[in-house]
């Protein structure tokens, strides 16, 4: 096994320059630290993220910026019971979310003062400002929809004046973008040539059409704003090699790319494809209680050899729940596939499907011959 393992490793290159411009963004709990500080910048979903870890990705030179979604609100959110029936234009339902009154003042009262400012205080860098426009949704005539523009752009300013040291990234908003350009800093758009189906959960191509009209107005934004521009394309997991190639196209626009999935719970693909440094080892407390000692000294020496570090997981302590593509450069385990439990022979040929390395360290631990053709 400790050939193996050599086969399986390269050796680690120190690249400070991957922080030049470049963005991940990881919205699960329990970050990958260690990957995503690599980034110079980093945007996530605060509410699953410890203090330890922000202070961690601060240390690791990231700018971290929080999610806010400023124009709808999910049910899913602690604070939505705070939320008044007034301040609600209508529904969203292909996101079952509601649509917010920018025009309310005391919404906008609310997002500053309950989510803005402890997100400052919590020491965040900046903020991704999310559903900018929603309200075109609702507001069918000129006059709502310049009242609902000239709220946003009165929203921003309030937060550029209270928090000045706060970096603004906006997702989209392209019909808005006139009034509020100058109080950003970048501008993010979704699927310029890789999409997600959220109604339909499917990966799918963007149309060429739509493709030619977003390049256009991330262009047109670029020369009469200066802005930088960061693009997020999805594909599945597994199709690691072809993110690569789609980072690539999309940078050589001049664009900041991440390619990923819709939940943003991987690990995915920016201007410089992050190589993950730990093993995953899977293994059994209370069957390894019953037999000889094994080797996991001798795995960890041969991995630190190689510039890799070794993460144990007992799976009598339940398996990974999160997205392990992009997080771990791979999964070993001495486990007997065939003795082990459904739910992590299921577990573990999910995460092969997904893309994930596995070697076996012992031949029982192989996966069987219909997961790929032969065994692993």
């Amino acid at each position: 096994w400790i050939l193996l393992l050599g086969c399986l490793m390269n050796p680690v290159q120190a690249d400070d320059t991957i922080k030049q411009h470049s963005t991940a963004l990881f919205y699960a709990p329990n970050l990958p630290v260690e990957l995503l500080s690599q980034y110079q910048r980093v945007i996530v979903e605060a509410d699953n993220v410890k203090p330890e870890e922000l202070t961690a990705l601060h240390q690791g030179g990231a700018s971290v910026l929080a999610y806010l979604s400023i124009g709808e609100i999910a049910p899913s959110r602690k604070w939505y019971k705070s939320v008044k029936p007034a301040w609600i234009l209508g529904k969203n339902r292909v996101w079952d979310s509601e649509i917010m009154d920018l025009t309310n003042p005391e919404w906008r009262h609310f997002i500053i003062e309950e989510l803005v400012a402890p997100l400052a205080k919590q020491g965040y860098d900046g903020l991704f400002l999310d559903t900018l426009d929603s309200f075109q949704l609702i507001a069918t005539t000129d006059e709502a929809r310049n009242q609902q523009a000239e709220a946003l752009t009165q929203t921003l300013n309030e937060i550029r004046t209270q928090y000045p040291q706060l970096k603004l990234v906006a997702n989209r908003g392209f019909e808005v973008m006139p009034h509020i350009a100058p109080l950003l800093d970048a501008v993010l758009a979704e699927s310029l040539y890789a999409a997600w189906d959220n109604a339909h959960q499917r990966f799918h191509p963007s149309k060429a059409a739509d493709t030619e009209w977003l390049l256009q107005k991330l262009q047109a934004l670029q020369k009469e704003f200066k802005l930088e521009i960061i693009v997020l394309d999805y594909l599945p997991p597994e199709e690691r090699d072809a993110a690569e190639k789609l980072a690539k196209r999309i940078e050589k626009h001049g664009f900041v790319p991440w390619i990923s999935v819709a939940s943003l719970d991987i690990v995915g693909v920016g201007m410089k494809p992050t190589a993950p440094k730990t093993f995953l080892l899977a293994y059994d407390s209370v069957q390894e209680s019953q037999i000889p000692p094994l080797p996991y000294a001798a795995v960890e020496a041969a991995l630190s050899k190689h510039g890799y570090k070794l993460h144990r997981h007992d799976i009598q302590t339940g398996l990974p729940i999160q997205a392990l593509t992009g997080r771990y450069a791979g999964i070993l385990s001495f486990l007997p596939f065939e003795t082990q439990s459904k739910a992590y022979q299921n577990w573990l040929l999910q995460q092969h499907r997904a893309g994930m390395l596995f070697q076996a360290l012992l031949p029982p631990a192989s996966l069987p011959d219909s997961a790929s053709g032969k065994r692993k």
